[in-house]
């Protein structure tokens, strides 16, 4: 992988571990995968093929390496179980300079040799895998990536260890794999087979399993593999053999790093937000309808605090607690456990509630405030402009009603006096008399009650005025709520699609990085020392 897609894909995990989607240490994780082996460890036009020992205490593995190398070269003996070192057996033309780089220095030990016919193959003696020093096992897991050829090295005695079974379960399919079963002079032909078939239930279709006899005394050896080992090693290791490895090695790790992005891509399902979000509607309305009993008496409290002081206040005083007559301490918790219940249940849908958590904290600090805000201005619009535009016109109408009617009857009346003091004077007719009067007087008595009377019987209380905006702040509240968390949900939803469509990407090159080489005259050995 070259440093430019290596840091787009590290802005992705980066990405996905601040939304909450994963955690940075796994981040961390994909990116060791991602980083690939690091480098090679030989700077050379032809690098040579990696072989490596692998196995349990007490197998022979340095001592199959030393009979490889035809000169003592790895430490053997009781010093295997404390030794914390890693030997590597190289030709001396070899430059060290990046092999010590890659490799921890201070666990390295270096033999070279000036035999022109093993110049091809760089062999490594890792520590034990099963030793109780944890550091041995941390150091065969630096040393892993760089392997192009693994050698298990068992004993009859000990060809089922668990720790090994563990490692090449795990890692069988980044290396080729050769199998030995060494101390060959204490073996037989039933613990090969069942060796054999262990491996092929493993995922090995033909293991390449070898004997060997690597006691000092060549009389006393039995006839075993070695040549055959030597033998498939050199293929290996040259006409470009190691190069292939190498990079077959290097696409099977790309392609197991992109097996596991594909996997995290496909938890960022855009598509699982939408019925969180009719669940939130759902839960949200159960909490309002629950809560708004108990909203009852303080919203009568708060109006009649309003009527009875004419003004237009919210908070009851100015305590600590910071309580009002509409909000309380409980009312509070009732609504930020729906929240906590929304967080939940985004979790069990394999949402990141941390994440989630993190984008509902603004709303949940805020919501006494949204309420509250929201009831302010509900019930300043209502005292200003109270009851419906049909009261509100019958109101007016009446008001006006209050000096027209009045004012129609006063002229009315005084229009017959003056008509009928006039026929008086001429002696066309009689003086008005007392029942006038009266009847007049009632006349305008009336025309004053009438609309006075009915515009109080219309213009509301300001008690129920002040409730009825109250309310609607409620209302209103509840509402911009659940709008402010749907909001967030249509941004969790937004992220998940792009966060989806990077993946995509980074997956799609990592295919095409994974691509494994085919190599001419080497696809029988290669299909055998590869698990499936």
């Amino acid at each position: 992988m070259d440093s430019v897609s290596f840091e787009r894909l590290s802005q992705w995990f980066q990405h996905l571990a601040a939304a909450g989607f994963i955690t940075p240490e796994e981040a961390e994780r994909y990116l060791s995968a991602a980083r690939d082996d690091g480098g090679p460890l030989f700077e050379v036009e032809h690098p040579p093929l990696i072989v490596a020992f692998f196995g349990g205490t007490g197998v022979g593995k340095s001592t199959l390496l030393n009979r490889l190398a035809g000169e003592a070269v790895a430490r053997t003996g009781i010093e295997r179980p404390t030794s914390r070192e890693v030997t590597v057996y190289l030709h001396r033309s070899l430059p060290t300079e990046a092999l010590e780089h890659q490799l921890p220095l201070a666990h390295l030990r270096l033999a070279r040799h000036a035999n022109p016919n093993r110049r091809d193959v760089v062999w490594i003696d890792m520590p034990d895998i099963d030793s109780v020093e944890e550091s041995n096992r941390e150091l065969v897991l630096q040393c892993l990536p760089h392997v192009d050829v693994l050698i298990y090295v068992v004993s009859p005695e000990r060809y089922k260890d668990d720790t090994g079974w563990q490692m090449l379960q795990r890692f069988g399919h980044r290396h080729g794999w050769l199998f030995v079963m060494n101390h060959w002079d204490q073996g037989h032909e039933a613990q090969i087979e069942d060796f054999t078939r262990m491996l092929r239930q493993a995922g090995f279709k033909a293991p390449v399993v070898l004997r060997c006899d690597s006691r000092e005394d060549l009389s006393r050896r039995r006839p075993d593999d070695f040549g055959k080992l030597e033998e498939i090693l050199t293929r290996l290791a040259r006409n470009g053999g190691a190069e292939h490895l190498q990079q077959r090695n290097r696409s099977q790790r790309m392609q197991e790093l992109a097996d596991r992005i594909e996997r995290l891509v496909r938890k960022l399902d855009p598509e699982s937000v939408a019925p969180l979000v009719k669940q939130w509607q759902r839960l949200w309305r159960q909490t309002c309808d629950a809560l708004a009993p108990s909203l009852e008496w303080p919203t009568k409290a708060l109006a009649r605090e309003i009527a009875g002081k004419g003004q237009k206040r919210l908070k009851s005083g100015q305590g600590n607690s910071g309580e009002t007559l509409l909000w309380d301490l409980w009312s509070q918790k009732h609504l930020q456990d729906a929240l906590d219940r929304l967080v939940l249940e985004a979790g069990e849908r394999g949402l990141p509630a941390a994440s989630l958590k993190q984008r509902l904290e603004p709303v949940r600090k805020r919501l006494d405030r949204i309420l509250i805000d929201q009831v302010q201005r509900t019930v300043r619009a209502a005292l200003a402009r109270p009851g419906h535009s049909l009261r509100r016109g019958l109101l007016w109408l009446t008001a006006a009603l209050r000096y027209l009617l009045p004012l129609a009857a006063g002229g009315w009346v005084a229009w017959q006096v003056v008509a009928r003091y006039y026929r008086g004077f001429t002696g066309e007719g009689e003086y008005l008399g007392l029942n006038f009067a009266v009847h007049s007087l009632l006349l305008i008595g009336l025309a004053c009650l009438i609309p006075f009377l009915l515009h109080r019987l219309l213009e509301p209380s300001l008690e129920k005025v002040a409730e009825s905006g109250i309310r609607a702040g409620i209302y209103r509240g509840f509402e911009q709520i659940e709008a402010e968390v749907v909001s967030q949900l249509q941004d969790l939803e937004a992220e998940l699609e792009a966060l989806r469509q990077q993946g995509q990407t980074q997956l799609a090159l990592l295919r095409q990085a994974s691509a494994t080489p085919e190599a001419a005259g080497e696809d029988d050995l290669l299909a055998r020392i590869y698990r499936r």
